[in-house]
């Protein structure tokens, strides 16, 4: 009995595609590149002392357009990181409440507690082996997971206990198959991307605008300003990457892993 007795939620941890991030951040640059090189273009049909005398005015409102564009950036990226973090602990409530529930069956009767055993390790088999595939690809996850949690329910439900030992057995088992009917709702529900395509609208907007001051601002030092166009659409490009990847916690270069559910499809059949 004592094979499952460390948080099995501990094993969650965040996998990172490297191959797939370095691509992300090529892609970056490659927007980067062309942007300055845009600015470049405008530089030589634009006189810098034309575009000096509107610094000014065009700083104020710099200014104002690059703090309200700040906060609905940040807010976006901590609102998709929370999301990130709420997934990582939902996943390692689900797996803790399969495998508790495995071990809380004990006292049933020998037929009904090896029934429902059965049931919890198809269930850990079809996570690992086929939602979580699905969830990666961003595909659909079939139905089978949900039908072998509802026969399980099912018998936990219509047993009937015989002393007060099954009696609290049962219940600690309902409990715990309403954690686990609860934490994969959650789950397939976070699946979902977290920023709708409104609001990527609104982002690419707004970095298009800020990048857009750039262009008429006039500064003397023509390549120190290339470089500070070249940071800022960096900068924001970099946000958008993390924004894309924590949005989708099963998917992408940056995704929650599966070990848990490993761990269980390897050693639940060991439980005795």
């Amino acid at each position: 009995m004592g094979v499952l007795t460390l948080s099995l939620g501990a094993l969650t941890h965040t996998i990172v595609d490297i191959p797939g991030l370095a691509a992300e951040v090529g892609i970056v640059l490659a927007i980067v590149a062309c942007f300055v090189g845009f600015h470049a273009v405008l530089q030589r049909r634009l006189r810098a002392e034309m575009l000096r005398r509107h610094n000014d005015v065009a700083g104020y409102l710099f200014s104002a357009v690059g703090v309200l564009y700040a906060v609905v950036l940040g807010f976006v990226v901590v609102v998709v990181w929370q999301k990130y973090d709420d997934a990582v602990s939902n996943v390692e409530s689900e797996v803790d409440a399969t495998g508790n529930l495995y071990h809380v069956v004990e006292s049933f009767s020998p037929g009904l507690r090896s029934q429902i055993r059965g049931g919890l390790r198809r269930y850990a088999n079809t996570v690992a082996a086929v939602e979580w595939p699905a969830l990666a690809a961003g595909r659909d996850v079939p139905e089978t997971g949900a039908h072998q949690l509802e026969n399980v329910a099912y018998w936990i439900d219509t047993f009937t206990p015989v002393n007060w030992k099954q009696f609290a057995a049962q219940q600690a088992a309902i409990a715990d198959q309403q954690r686990l009917f609860d934490a994969r709702r959650a789950r397939l529900i976070q699946a979902v991307p977290a920023v709708p395509s409104v609001l990527w609208f609104a982002l690419v907007v707004g970095a298009l605008s800020m990048v857009a001051f750039c262009y008429i601002f006039g500064v003397e030092n023509r390549p120190a300003q290339l470089m500070m166009t070249a940071i800022l659409v960096g900068l924001i490009g970099i946000l958008f990457v993390v924004i894309d990847e924590f949005s989708t916690p099963f998917s992408g270069s940056v995704r929650i892993s599966d070990d848990g559910w490993v761990y269980l499809q390897q050693h639940l059949p060991d439980v005795r």
